[in-house]
């Protein structure tokens, strides 16, 4: 898991594996969050591991945005 504050913006970012995804409850998650965030106004944005091919769906992006497909 990887916690970016920037509460300066207005969130704080949450970075999870899929194995931590498992793990946690997202719910939960949030509210211990908040409660050490010093922002009463703050959100939380859970960003989640997908299951795909990493390497495989980069390529293609890549292919696509050069025109090449």
């Amino acid at each position: 898991m990887e916690l970016y504050d920037k509460q300066k913006k207005g969130y704080i970012e949450v970075w999870l594996t899929n194995k931590e995804q498992e793990l946690y409850d997202r719910e939960e998650l949030t509210k211990l969050i908040l409660s050490k965030a010093g922002s009463s106004k703050c959100k939380v944005i859970f960003f989640l591991s997908g299951q795909g091919d990493l390497l495989k769906y980069t390529e293609d992006l890549l292919i696509s945005n050069l025109g090449c497909a």
